[in-house]
């Protein structure tokens, strides 16, 4: 199957200004590793909003589950509680049977880079089975190409 890089001048970013909330911290007073996930997640929703293509409506109300299958981050900055980031997420890739998300936190005072991430997502049904959006879904595969650029 044959995913469909969205780069140039067509590519999808979804930039956030956000806060860290206490909750967001271990007891060290930094932001707990595993939080970055949480947030990627948000950034997700926040992109495919800001497409048309809000998760709830379009995938999960209609028995599309988008499972991530591979999750990385690199850490290089540590924020702590009530301190700003900049949390960009970019749509890198789309397939049939998958979708790739990049990541960029930064700290918006000096644009320097706290962390980055990607994920891959594959699309499974309510049985928890892989399939091709292309073909189950036609309607939403020519949506996804439409708002991506495709």
């Amino acid at each position: 199957m044959k995913d469909f890089p969205i780069e140039g001048s067509g590519e999808i970013t979804c930039a956030q200004e956000m806060e860290v909330r206490w909750g967001d911290c271990d007891a060290a007073g930094i932001v707990y590793y595993a939080k970055y996930f949480d947030w990627f997640t948000d950034g997700r929703i926040a992109l495919l909003k800001q497409i048309g293509l809000p998760y709830q409506k379009f995938f999960h109300e209609q028995g599309i589950v988008v499972v991530v299958i591979e999750a990385s981050c690199r850490y290089r900055k540590n924020l702590r509680s009530e301190e700003k980031y900049m949390l960009s997420t970019t749509f890198t890739k789309l397939g049939r049977t998958r979708m790739v998300y990049d990541y960029l936190i930064t700290k918006p005072e000096d644009q320097s880079v706290v962390a980055e991430g990607r994920t891959v997502h594959a699309y499974i049904d309510e049985t928890g089975k892989p399939f091709d959006i292309k073909k189950r879904r036609p309607d939403l595969w020519e949506k996804l190409l439409l708002q991506t650029g495709q």
